[in-house]
């Protein structure tokens, strides 16, 4: 029902708004709108106009908690663009004049979900040259210079919800509180990114579905960029519960080792150990990870939540349970 609600108010905004602040789009008047694809956090179109293509894309909410989320996507994709590897942005309207949400168009990118089996040399280089980019003085970017303290921040925020909810399991939550207790006792080895500091722009939701593969090749999905080390990104894409939440994949060691070296390689040797950083990281990686599964398992049974993705749900309850969580983390806790 929202999607058909917004195919018909995104027509009436185009034809209003075709000649004037949307007028070197060339859309024209037979405009089809088309669903595309839906998230937790955002509804995208496209927009075929004769020989013109678009995603338009309507924001529903923020994970980072920001006022004007829509804004800080535009000027992300507006600062990283130099890069070659993410979509061009054209367009935003954050006024909430017409729609109750932020809307942009950007560039719609040809081409298929990365595949971790043969794709791995163009991700690897997608990484290297967005991890390589200059990053100036100013710029509209949240910095996180204290990932570990920044991931249990996160987590108590995400599981606020899950302590007092009836429906999560006791042994669920008690997992939690040991998860928590650990990533606090051992918060200290944190000064390693502090005192050998290496700061790029992540993306932070680098599961397959957010890689376009094809003739060029890019990382999609920018909503939630912040300047981090890197280990975010690259703890993030290799990690089970990233491979297995679209693909049902999990990495050989082969395929890992592969992977940073074509990384590495990427970057003209300026690796600064990413390997120990990675592996740093992980833990605190699942603490993000599992807690958001946990935050939306509880917000899903809530009857007034509009977006709701069931194979989402059925991803969600499979990471809830506790012989994947203990397995997961039997390396660390």
């Amino acid at each position: 029902m929202i999607k058909e609600k917004l195919i018909q108010q995104i027509k009436e905004y185009i034809n209003i708004n075709r000649k004037t602040s949307l007028s070197e789009l060339n859309l024209s008047m037979d405009v089809k709108v088309i669903f595309l694809a839906q998230g937790e956090y955002n509804i995208n179109f496209v927009l075929e106009s004769a020989d013109n293509k678009y995603v338009f894309r309507v924001n529903t909410g923020s994970q980072l908690q920001i006022k004007n989320q829509i804004r800080y996507e535009y000027n992300a994709l507006k600062y990283i663009e130099i890069s070659g590897v993410t979509p061009r942005v054209f367009f935003v309207d954050d006024s909430l004049g017409y729609f109750d949400c932020g809307i942009l168009i950007m560039e719609f990118l040809e081409g298929n979900f990365l595949d971790y089996r043969k794709d791995l040399t163009k991700a690897a280089s997608i990484f290297s040259k967005i991890h390589s980019l200059e990053i100036k003085k100013e710029n509209s970017f949240i910095v996180e210079e204290n990932i570990f303290q920044d991931r249990i921040k996160e987590g108590e925020r995400l599981l606020e919800n899950v302590w007092s909810s009836t429906i999560v399991d006791k042994e669920v939550k008690h997992f939690f509180e040991r998860l928590l207790n650990w990533a606090k006792a051992n918060r200290s080895k944190e000064k390693y990114f502090i005192e050998e500091p290496w700061h790029v722009i992540n993306n932070t939701e680098v599961n397959s579905h957010n890689f376009i593969i094809g003739p060029k090749s890019y990382l999609i999905d920018w909503e939630k960029p912040v300047i981090s080390d890197p280990a975010q990104d690259i703890t993030h894409f290799i990690a089970p519960t990233t491979t297995l939440w679209k693909a049902n994949y999990m990495f050989t060691r082969e395929e890992r080792n592969s992977f940073f070296e074509y990384y590495i390689e990427g970057l003209n040797g300026n690796h600064k150990n990413i390997r120990d950083r990675v592996h740093l990281y992980t833990p605190y990686l699942y603490l993000r990870a599992l807690a958001w599964c946990a935050y939306a398992y509880v917000e899903y049974h809530d009857p007034h939540k509009e977006i709701k993705n069931m194979d989402t749900f059925k991803k969600i309850k499979e990471y809830l349970s506790i012989d994947f969580m203990e397995d997961l983390l039997k390396d660390f806790i």
